[in-house]
């Protein structure tokens, strides 16, 4: 809710605030939103999908980790997790650590619109055999220019699995995600991708 236009002020919910400190965000996604999409994803296609990435993989938005236990291990030769939210790198080293992929995994501290830094951790044009983004091309600006970039990093033949959460058919449902509580506290989710 934006104050007058004139005014240079605009309204700030305060839970966006949390997402600003990283003392308070690294305990909220840890300890309360981190477990319940872990939890919430149990029923959903996504533990099989995960299982699924082999090779070379980007995951995009790793966040606190809560894929990792799903990897097949011996499926995969390197994993780069693309997380520009250093607030969640510790909690994202701990459960690489949890999972067992200490030797495989590496935590890219950008986002993927940051070709020099992905360089820098031997990220380039065609050198991704599998791409998982796993909720996460909700909170991107520009979630077509993101595939786009995720695509071009693909070797020919490899493989894109994504899983996004859609606008509900029920109204009670979509009156809830209208919240979008999420919004605030989770890095940014601007919504609906997707009408299904």
């Amino acid at each position: 809710m934006p104050c007058s236009e004139n005014s240079g002020y605009e309204w700030v919910s305060p839970f966006a605030v949390l997402h600003f400190r990283s003392h308070l965000l690294e305990p909220f996604m840890d300890n309360v939103l981190g477990p319940m999409f872990a939890e919430g994803d149990k029923e959903t296609a996504v533990p099989a999908l995960v299982s699924e990435a082999s090779g070379v993989v980007l995951e995009l938005g790793p966040g606190t980790g809560s894929q990792l236990p799903r990897y097949n291990a011996s499926k995969i030769t390197k994993v780069y997790g693309v997380e520009p939210t250093v607030a969640l790198h510790k909690s994202l080293r701990e459960q690489i650590k949890a999972s067992g992929l200490t030797d495989v995994y590496e935590i890219v501290p950008c986002g993927i619109e940051d070709v020099i830094e992905l360089k820098k951790h031997g990220i380039a044009l065609e050198t991704i055999d599998t791409v998982l983004s796993i909720q996460v091309l909700c909170s991107v600006p520009d979630p077509a220019e993101i595939l786009r970039r995720l695509y071009a990093l693909m070797r020919p033949g490899g493989q894109f699995i994504v899983y996004e959460h859609v606008k509900s058919k029920d109204m009670l449902s979509r009156i809830v995600q209208s919240i979008q509580f999420s919004r605030s506290t989770d890095g940014g989710c601007r919504g609906l991708i997707v009408n299904s």
